[in-house]
């Protein structure tokens, strides 16, 4: 009883109970133990996760922060064909070391300023890659038409990019095609990593902000100081194209963005000198100066591209593209203008004849219309006002081109018609409006000009890039090679000698026109630079100075004594001083400084930045010190900077 009891009570154990509760027991410590194990295997999994992540983040920082972005700039060189033989030359050079930093600067400076912006890696190198191959790709055809690269003042013609593009003669390139490849490839290699790794490589925002922060500083250190101070980076302007290939597109264009912002100076400039010089050009007598009865009208045209292409050695015609060019040039003025440039940026020729000004003075600025002239400037368009002439400016093309629009009025000119302002186009090739309707607006610009004394400066541009076999649905010109050259450029040829025969028929409408008029009228027809025919070029001329002769003529309907024919003839002359003789020629009253201009080139007929050539027809060093070129460059600095000199 009492145990039955007890059992009631539970004061007694049940041995079947006592076993299973040990057996619970022993469980619950086999569980204990086993959550314990599963715990240090989880904590030595997540840190053997924790390692693998390091480790891939370091290697993916390495592979995407620091190897890629570099791999992404050479990739962008490959179409510089030089750049990889000249960088393996200079690894022996001492300041081979200075300028590899300043290029990781670029390359880096860029790489963590997009990584502020887009947070992750591959969206930097898309950034970067898209950048250096941008800047590489424009300077690859840049260089192949104009002899330069890309450069900062270029993007002063950004809102002219699609213009630029319609007229410019772009190519399908294999090379481009397979940088742009490779490029791409790389991208590609780096997104499936990120996938398959999951490496992000997110930032902070903070973070972000202080790279972002940082890199602008250091970019704007690099960008605008002038490094042409620094030994290995004093190369001047015309070195341009060995730059890009040393440096490659890249580099050579953000080491020269500092002259967007430079202020010009000349250390040699005072007002006491430029006072001084104006004494000793007012004393000057000039003998040389032939009376007319009285002042011609003055028709100035710069031809686009204009050259007498046929004297090529290196090509036969069926016919002579410039029959009436050939037969003015007998009987009136004409030789060799030098020009500063190939290929391209017309306005500098243009301002060099209408300022009288040498690119050798012109402080590094590319295009003067848009860095130099903001404000009333000194020109052959103000003089000749000064002396009762009304000032027309033609220019068959967009006003906004090189900033015409706003500097035609800083230079005087009285009347200003551009494309969109002429009335009657009837021939239009490849966005190029006819040189004869050009020829056209002359006349009706002239016969309409209600003056005594006219002058009409005028810009053609039918002669234009590009050069396509299309161009033109009739031509009589046909072209063939005395030597191998690519059969591409032939058609080139073909299709500009058929543009130039055409200006030879306006030419010949115009003469034939002016002939017939009673007033006294002068012509003076000049090329802005040669066409940009790179292979053709080289193979004649190398890299002497007849790269940058163009024929010039001065046509009067009247007659000029022989003595005046040679005197106006000038087998090398620059642009400047074919203005300012085409002011004595016309028996202007030139002021003061123009009486200098117009006397130094008869001491040294050419001067521009690549060129010093005097009067004997010696090359002088660009460089060389003397009092006549610094006086010289004492009147330009002022008329185009201080203005302290008055009409």
């Amino acid at each position: 009883m009492i145990t039955e009891e007890n059992e009631e009570k539970g004061l007694i154990e049940n041995p079947e109970t006592s076993q299973s509760n040990e057996n619970k027991e022993n469980k619950n410590d086999k569980n204990l133990e086993q959550d314990e194990q599963k715990q240090k295997d989880k904590r030595k999994v997540n840190l053997k996760n924790l390692k693998f992540k390091q480790v891939r983040n370091i290697i993916c920082i390495i592979l995407f922060n620091l190897i890629f972005p570099y791999i992404l700039y050479l990739i962008s060189n490959i179409s510089n064909s030089l750049f990889f033989e000249i960088r393996e030359a200079r690894r022996t050079v001492s300041i081979y070391n200075f300028s590899f930093f300043y290029e990781l600067i670029i390359i880096y400076g860029f790489y963590f300023l997009f990584k502020s912006i887009f947070k992750k890696s591959l969206k930097s190198n898309i950034a970067v890659s898209v950048l250096f191959n941008l800047i590489q790709i424009i300077s690859f055809y840049k260089i192949n038409s104009v002899d330069k690269p890309l450069w900062p003042e270029d993007i002063l013609l950004i809102g002219n990019v699609t213009e630029i593009a319609g007229y410019g003669n772009i190519k399908f390139e294999a090379i481009l095609l397979l940088q742009v490849f490779i490029t791409a490839l790389i991208l590609i290699i780096q997104c499936l990593i990120t996938k398959y790794s999951k490496y992000e490589g997110n930032l902070k925002n903070i973070t972000r902000i202080i790279i972002g922060i940082v890199s602008i500083i250091v970019l704007c250190i690099a960008c605008c100081f002038n490094w042409t101070t620094i030994r290995g980076f004093e190369e001047g302007e015309y070195n341009s194209k060995a730059n890009y290939s040393m440096y490659g597109a890249t580099v050579e264009f953000f080491r020269n963005a500092y002259r967007l912002i430079e202020k010009p100076k000349l250390d040699i400039y005072n007002i006491e000198r430029l006072e001084q010089i104006k004494q000793k050009s007012l004393n000057l007598e000039d003998n040389n100066l032939i009376q007319n009865d009285d002042s011609p009208d003055i028709i100035a045209i710069m031809a686009e591209s204009f050259s007498d292409i046929a004297q090529l050695d290196s090509l036969q015609f069926n016919q002579d593209p410039l029959p009436t060019y050939r037969e003015l040039i007998k009987n009136h003025p004409h030789g060799n203008t030098v020009v500063s440039i190939i290929g391209g940026e017309t306005s500098m020729s243009e301002f060099e004849f209408l300022t009288g000004s040498s690119t050798k003075f012109l402080n590094g600025k590319k295009y003067p219309y848009s860095q130099i002239v903001k404000s009333n400037t000194i020109s052959v368009a103000s003089v000749l006002k000064e002396n009762g002439y009304y000032t027309t400016a033609i220019h068959a093309n967009d006003g906004s081109f090189y900033n015409r629009n706003n500097a035609y009025r800083c230079l005087g000119f009285d009347k200003i018609i551009f494309k969109e302002d002429m009335q009657n186009i009837d021939n239009v090739y490849e966005n190029c409006v006819s040189d004869m309707d050009t020829a056209e607006e002359i006349v009706d610009q002239y016969e309409n000009m209600q003056s005594d004394k006219k002058f009409i400066f005028t810009v053609t541009i039918e002669t234009h890039l590009p050069y396509s076999y299309d161009k033109y649905p009739e031509k009589v010109i046909e072209v063939k090679p005395t030597k191998v050259m690519p059969a591409t450029e032939v058609l080139d040829i073909e299709t500009y000698s058929q543009g130039i025969n055409n200006f030879d028929k306006a030419l010949k409408y115009l003469t034939d026109y002016f002939t017939s008029k009673d007033e006294k009228v002068m012509i003076v027809l000049f090329g802005d630079h040669l066409p940009a025919f790179k292979t053709i070029y080289e193979m004649e001329f190398g890299d002497s100075i007849k790269k940058y002769e163009t024929p010039y003529l001065i046509w009067t309907n009247y007659d000029m004594t022989q003595e005046e024919i040679e005197k106006y003839s000038r087998k090398q002359i620059s642009l400047a001083g074919l203005s300012m003789m085409t002011l004595e020629a016309a028996n202007i009253d030139m002021p003061w400084y123009y009486d200098f201009i117009n006397e130094l080139y008869k001491h040294y007929p050419v001067c521009t930045n690549k060129f010093l050539i005097d009067e004997e027809g010696n090359e002088v060093t660009v460089n060389t010190n003397n009092e006549l070129i610094e006086d010289y460059n004492i009147i330009i600095f002022d008329i185009l900077y201080e203005k302290n000199i008055e009409t």
